[in-house]
């Protein structure tokens, strides 16, 4: 009997194997174990224990990239897979398409209506994000920065595919969370904390590419589409792994019977029903796809692609990522919105490496050969400044400290002219120094803004000058801090009418006007009063235009590759 039981296994196995091409063996791979040569020369105690703590660090790091690289490649098939599967779907089965149809609809008016809301509201608007099940309350209104905007709506505009149908816009928000955000309009939001992270311009079309992607690749729609189509697909596995589950187990019987009878039966049947089974759960796994994670790789992928085809410097994409690692180390917070985790950050950054040094080298290198790659350009300096100051005051109403001071400083250094930069920098360190070093700068800050305040527009900064003039304890700057004191009053009196008379007639961001002048070369000129307007008449000295410029992003190379020299 076990003789028989043996012949059938064995002819069942054939039969399957030769009738039904599935993949039903898994050839395993036995791993060649490579040597090390003892080392020739001594070792200490201590240097062999931290060469084998290193090579075990490197070992892990090596096991932990090639986990990585698996499970990415594993969703991306699973999503490509699934996504095949709903857009065949959406062709064939109308039931289907009309239930996605409406759904995308209702996402698009939903999405319409927030993109209303952000663009008429002056006060900020509460959006809830998520990242890894992590919620966070985000006040989002519009940078009140017409020149920032312009630019980073120009710029991105210029990485959109030549080919697309669909139409763009680029915003930019205020929060000191970084965060990129893409809704199905074509509206792509990114916050000041996300732009003031970057170095150069190069990682900010990178930034704005990976936003592009989201629309370009319809990630909105198949958002809405999957969880209807992951449904469906499980069903048809299912139906499959019955399917294979009753033909196997026929066939086993079958087989068993012509070996050895009718005591054959059943043992065939059982093999069969088995190895039916085993197969079935080939077809019949239920896909369990985290489909946002697969869109975010597949819109990091195109996002490096897109700005090494607009001859920028890829290189810039990995130091990104080692500033978002050190950002969120610095402040968890900031891993809530665009960053993600630290551990996604890091296996953002592998991809990005290994992606440049393999698949784009070739193009590249050609482009450095060319002396074609941008890194960075005088403009992006300029609007940094500003965006960087910005980001920097609301940071430190936030208590993001690090955010702030950084931001601030890198301001002031772009910008040694900006009073505001110099009295939010001087805050900064008088807030949280704790060297003489750190109060010395604090005071350096307010006096520079002190004196380049020459409208008159931050009184408080009188304040904290008389403030750190009495906390030195010296009877001799009595007079000083009495003055700064003064000063502060008469200025905040002076601010706040102007204020009141001006309410709702001068443009809600004058500041931001005021701070064009002041790059443009006039320091002083501030709006007149009412009453000397409508006393002067109609204004008849603006300059009519005698051309129109045409302004496009100005780059320049970030590290030119330089000629070689004929003989």
């Amino acid at each position: 009997m076990k003789n028989k039981t043996s012949q059938l296994i064995s002819l069942l196995l054939t039969f399957l194997i030769t009738s039904f091409p599935l993949p039903l063996v898994v050839v395993a791979q036995q791993e060649t174990a490579n040597t090390a040569q003892e080392k020739t020369q001594t070792e200490s105690p201590e240097e062999k224990k931290l060469r084998e703590r290193e090579e075990g660090l490197k070992r892990k790091e090596e096991d932990r990239k090639a986990k990585e690289a698996k499970a990415r490649a594993s969703e991306a098939k699973k999503y490509q897979t699934l996504s095949e599967f709903a857009e065949d779907l959406y062709a064939s089965d109308p039931e289907f398409r009309d239930q996605v149809d409406d759904s995308y609809l209702d996402l698009q008016g939903q999405h319409a209506f927030e993109a209303h809301r952000i663009n008429i509201s002056r006060q900020k608007e509460l959006l809830a994000t998520e990242n890894e099940g992590e919620v966070l309350k985000l006040r989002r209104a519009l940078y009140d920065n017409p020149r920032v905007q312009e630019y980073i709506n120009r710029l991105g505009q210029q990485l959109v595919p030549e080919d697309s149908e669909k139409l763009y816009a680029f915003k930019v928000t205020v929060n000191p969370i970084p965060f990129a955000y893409t809704l199905s309009t074509g509206t792509v939001l990114v916050s000041t904390g996300m732009v003031s992270l970057l170095d150069n311009e190069a990682q900010l079309a990178y930034l704005l590419a990976h936003e592009v992607a989201h629309v370009h690749k319809d990630h909105w729609r198949i958002k809405v589409m999957l969880p209807f189509a992951e449904a469906e697909y499980n069903k048809k596995q299912e139906r499959k792994r019955a399917m294979w589950a009753g033909i196997l187990t026929l066939a086993g019987a079958g087989l068993g019977s012509a070996i050895a009878g009718r005591d054959g039966v059943l043992a065939g049947a059982l093999i069969g029903a088995g190895t039916g089974i085993a197969i079935g759960s080939y077809y019949s796994s239920k896909i369990a796809l985290d489909w946002n994670l697969a869109q975010e790789n597949e819109a990091d992928d195109f996002a490096l692609k897109a700005i090494l085809d607009k001859s920028f410097d890829i290189q810039e994409v990995p130091r990104l990522y080692t500033t978002m690692a050190q950002v969120a180390r610095a402040d968890n917070r900031t891993q809530l919105g665009f960053l993600g985790s630290r551990s996604r950050i890091r296996e953002r950054n592998d991809y990005a490496q290994k992606l440049i040094g393999g698949a784009l080298q070739s193009q590249y290198q050609d482009a450095l050969k060319a002396n074609k790659v941008k890194g960075t350009s005088p403009e992006f300096n300029s609007i940094m400044s500003e965006l960087k100051r910005d980001n920097g005051i609301e940071a430190f109403q936030y208590d993001m400290f690090q955010m702030a001071k950084k931001n601030l400083q890198q301001s002031v250094t772009l910008r040694s002219d900006d009073p505001l930069a110099a009295y939010y920098y001087g805050r900064v360190m008088k807030q949280v120094g704790r060297s003489k070093e750190d109060l010395d700068l604090a005071q350096q800050s307010l006096l520079k803004a002190i004196s380049l305040d020459t409208r008159h527009e931050i009184p408080e900064v009188q304040l904290h000058r008389a403030l750190m003039l009495m906390d030195s304890k010296d009877s001799s700057n009595n007079a000083e801090a009495i003055a700064a004191l003064k000063s502060y009053i008469t200025s905040y009196e002076r601010k706040r009418a102007t204020s009141i008379s001006s309410n709702e007639l001068l443009p809600p961001n004058v500041d931001v006007l005021y701070g064009y002048m002041r790059i443009l070369g006039d320091k002083t000129w501030s709006a007149p009063a009412l009453a000397e307007i409508l006393k002067s008449g109609t204004d008849n000295s603006t300059p009519q235009p005698v051309t129109i410029p045409r302004i496009e992003p100005a780059s320049e190379t970030l590290s030119p590759t330089k000629k070689s020299r004929k003989p």
